[in-house]
């Protein structure tokens, strides 16, 4: 009986330090600090040069275009000679529209907006954009993003082209917006549900490139 005894307090002390582990890691995650650093982590940039040309995406969060606004800087300093975007409809609108009326009220000269228009997902229109870019000569691009989403478009447009084919050289410019909270984003819903779908992305994005890693054939070659 005193085995027993001496047993049975021993697999509770287990369970007991199993559980204060457990509570002490996720104080751990839900600290301040640790969420801080959860979301540095989705931050990348590359030293921008001049390009031949600036690109942007289209976030749809971006009621502000503050991502435009961004690439109208980068125009201005020199490094690009063009202001490609992701085109698309907003009110009856195409956003190739939207973006030459901000451009010419900040003076952009006219014809410097140009649009693209991708379909499928966000790798589908990575491979399709290098496909374009390629076609026209374009060898180095100026890409504006987000900054929650940087080191995922880094991912996605760092990669050679489509079937072996040259890929231009995208450099990654991420942009602090105001409507996403990269300091407490998880005090804000819109921040939080940003970073839920940006890590969602970036776990899909991952995966999708570990089925498509080709497995070897063949024993130890005996």
């Amino acid at each position: 009986m005193k085995g027993k005894s001496e047993k049975g307090r021993a697999g509770c002390g287990c369970l007991l330090f199993l559980l204060v582990v457990c509570l002490v890691a996720a104080g751990v995650l839900v600290h301040p600090f640790s969420l801080r650093v959860l979301a540095g982590r989705f931050l990348y940039g590359d030293k921008i040069v001049p390009c031949d040309v600036v690109f942007v995406p289209r976030f749809e969060e971006d009621r502000g275009g503050e991502v435009y606004v961004e690439a109208f800087r980068e125009y201005w300093a020199g490094n690009g000679k063009a202001i490609w975007i992701e085109n698309g409809r907003v009110l009856g609108l195409t956003m190739k529209e939207i973006v030459e009326r901000m451009a010419k009220a900040r003076g952009i000269k006219e014809g410097a907006i140009k649009a693209v228009e991708l379909e499928g997902d966000d790798a589908a229109k990575a491979e399709a954009l290098k496909r374009t870019f390629g076609r026209l000569g374009i060898r180095k691009v100026v890409l504006v993003v987000t900054d929650y989403a940087s080191r995922r478009f880094h991912l996605l447009y760092e990669s050679a082209g489509p079937e072996g084919e040259k890929s231009p050289l995208f450099l990654v410019k991420p942009v602090e917006v105001a409507y996403f909270k990269m300091d407490k984003w998880w005090e804000d819903s819109l921040s939080r549900g940003l970073m839920a779908h940006e890590l969602y992305e970036f776990c899909l994005l991952w995966a999708n490139r570990l089925r498509s890693v080709p497995r070897q054939v063949g024993g130890s070659g005996r």
